[in-house]
């Protein structure tokens, strides 16, 4: 048992951090990117939606200069 122990041991002391470290990076960028990714999106929805408001409360004040010429 020591001496199976002792193999795997050895077999992963030999193995290179270089390969992990850059899948941990590139995991960490794709992680960096889709996050962004969002950002970007909900960013773009509340502009549109800014706008969308905005052109309500435009039409609202229209409305209500309209109808003080009926008074």
């Amino acid at each position: 048992m020591a001496e199976t122990s002792e193999i795997k041991l050895q077999a992963l002391t030999m193995l290179s951090l270089k390969p992990m470290l850059r899948r941990l990076r590139l995991w960490w960028y794709r992680r960096a990117e889709e996050h962004y990714l969002i950002c970007a999106a909900v960013e773009h929805t509340r502009a549109r939606e800014a706008e969308e408001n905005e052109a309500y409360y435009q039409k609202r004040a229209a409305m209500a200069r309209s109808a003080q010429h009926w008074y």
